[in-house]
């Protein structure tokens, strides 16, 4: 078992949930954050560890589509970065990626399935992949990635989509939920799900595994549950149009992840908005 671990991105939404959770496994967790640096370009004088957790990334799909020079930096120069150390210092790496296949093939969506970036902040982490996977068979560095559906839970940016229905359920102003486009379905995991497979790849093979809960969740049905716990009747407004190329509907298979690791998601869609409620976020 590896005793001292360095997770970048520490201050992050994955980092800020998953930090306290190898702490109070025993672990000795060094961290790296935007506080410390650029990831793309900062040293990373850390010496003694035996696992590195690569969190950091630029996330909000909406923003690289605006502005994506500063998501190629970090997410696929921070990734080069981090791979620079691991090399240097032999240290088995494992990444956050995200969903990176476009318009499924068919479903649920296997790791096997083609990769296709259909916005700049996929294009990113299928490059940042990519760069693994090289430094994986050139250099020799242990490489697990781990590709996230759609994650959710306490502290997430307000700009997502649970926080934000979250949001407009507890605001007693809000007279109904209103969204964009209420047709696309997803696959909603729970970040403590995230936190407990990442946590497992310390020890685990090298691999490549989605994180999802298995399931294909519209708008629709997440807002019944919220309404169902508030005891509330907000009916569901759409405000405007799809968007250019949306994905319709995608979940994932897990079965590789359990597998490899064991792992399989606990969080059920309806105890994570709970949680949400009572935590008033």
């Amino acid at each position: 078992m590896t005793d001292t671990v360095l997770v970048t991105g520490a201050t992050g939404f994955v980092g800020r949930n998953f930090v306290p959770a190898l702490r109070e496994n025993g672990l000795r967790v060094l961290t790296f954050s935007t506080a410390d640096g650029d990831i793309a370009s900062s040293p990373l004088p850390f010496d003694g560890v035996g696992h590195v957790f690569h969190l950091a990334a630029k996330v909000f799909v909406p923003e690289s589509w605006a502005t994506p020079l500063p998501f190629y930096s970090v997410n696929v120069l921070g990734t080069l970065n981090v791979l620079e150390h691991c090399r240097k210092s032999k240290t088995p790496l494992t990444l956050v990626s995200s969903y990176v296949y476009g318009p499924p093939d068919s479903l649920p969506v296997r790791e096997d399935h083609p990769l296709r970036a259909f916005n700049p902040y996929g294009h990113t982490k299928v490059m940042a992949e990519d760069v693994c996977q090289f430094f994986q068979k050139v250099y020799g560095i242990p490489v697990t990635i781990i590709r996230p559906f759609n994650l959710y839970g306490p502290g997430q940016d307000q700009r997502f989509l649970i926080p934000m229905l979250v949001g407009q359920a507890l605001d007693p102003a809000q007279d109904a939920f209103r969204v964009q486009d209420p047709h696309p379905k997803r696959d909603h995991l729970h970040i403590a799900d995230l936190v407990s497979l990442l946590a497992a790849t310390i020890d685990g093979p090298r691999s490549v595994c989605n994180a999802g809960s298995g399931e294909s969740v519209s708008i629709a049905d997440i807002v019944s549950v919220l309404n169902r716990l508030t005891g509330k009747n907000k009916p569901l407004i759409a405000e405007g149009q799809t968007r250019p190329n949306e994905v319709m509907d995608v979940y994932a298979d897990v079965s590789k992840a359990l597998k490899d690791f064991g792992w399989s998601p606990r969080v059920t869609l309806e105890q994570g908005l709970g949680q949400l409620l009572q935590a008033g976020t």
